[in-house]
C-alpha cells in the first residue's frame, strides 16, 4: 500500500473498535502516525497498527470531558509536533425509547458524547492546524443526521447537529487551509 500519509499525524476518536479501529489502521497502513483515542482500552488497535508496520499510541479520552479532549490534543502535539488529520468518530446511540420515556441523564449523555465531543475536539484541534496552515477534519455523523428515526431522538438530534456544526466550522475555515467535512 502506498504510504501517502508518511510523516503525517492522525487522531482517531472512538478507535478502540469498530469504524474507529478500521480508520486508525487505514491511516497507519498509509504511513500516518496514529493517536488512538477512546474511553475503552485501545491497546488492541495499537497492536494491530504495529503489526502492519505502523506507529502510534493510545490515549484514554472521554470526549464528553473537555479536559480529556484538551489532554489528548496536547499529548499528540507534544509527542509528534503536529496534527494533520482528525477523525472525530467517538459516539453512542444511547437509549432506545420514545422521548417521553428517555431520561434526561440518558439524553444528555448522548448529546455530550456525540455533539459536545465533536465540538470540543474541533475546538482543540483547529488551533494546532492553524499554526501549521493546514489540516483535515472529518466528523462522524450518520444517515440519522439527515433524516429522523423514531425511538432515538437524542441520537438523531446529535447527528443533525454534527452536520450543522461541520458546515459552520467548514465555512469558518474556508480560507485557512483546514478542510472540515462530515461523513453520514
Amino acid at each position: 500500500m502506498e504510504k501517502i500519509f508518511e510523516n503525517k499525524v492522525a487522531i482517531v476518536t472512538g478507535a478502540a473498535g469498530g469504524i474507529g479501529r478500521a480508520a486508525a489502521i487505514a491511516f497507519a497502513q498509509r504511513g500516518a502516525k496514529v493517536v488512538v483515542a477512546d474511553i475503552n482500552d485501545g491497546s488492541e488497535t495499537i497492536s494491530l497498527i504495529k503489526k502492519t508496520g505502523g506507529d502510534g499510541f493510545f490515549v484514554k479520552c472521554d470526549v464528553s470531558k473537555d479536559e480529556d479532549v484538551k489532554a489528548m490534543v496536547d499529548k499528540t502535539v507534544s509527542t509528534y509536533g503536529r496534527i494533520d488529520f482528525a477523525y472525530n468518530n467517538a459516539g453512542i446511540e444511547g437509549t432506545t425509547a420514545m422521548i417521553q420515556d428517555t431520561s434526561s441523564a440518558d439524553g444528555n449523555r448522548t448529546l455530550d458524547i456525540n455533539l459536545k465531543g465533536v465540538f470540543d475536539c474541533m475546538k482543540y484541534e483547529i488551533p494546532q492546524m492553524l499554526k501549521q496552515g493546514k489540516g483535515a477534519i472529518v466528523n462522524c455523523a450518520s444517515v440519522a443526521g439527515l433524516v429522523g428515526f423514531a425511538g432515538i431522538s437524542p441520537y438523531v438530534a446529535s447527528k443533525h447537529a454534527i452536520v450543522g456544526i461541520t458546515k459552520a466550522v467548514a465555512l469558518e475555515n474556508a480560507k485557512t487551509g483546514i478542510r472540515v467535512n462530515a461523513v453520514c
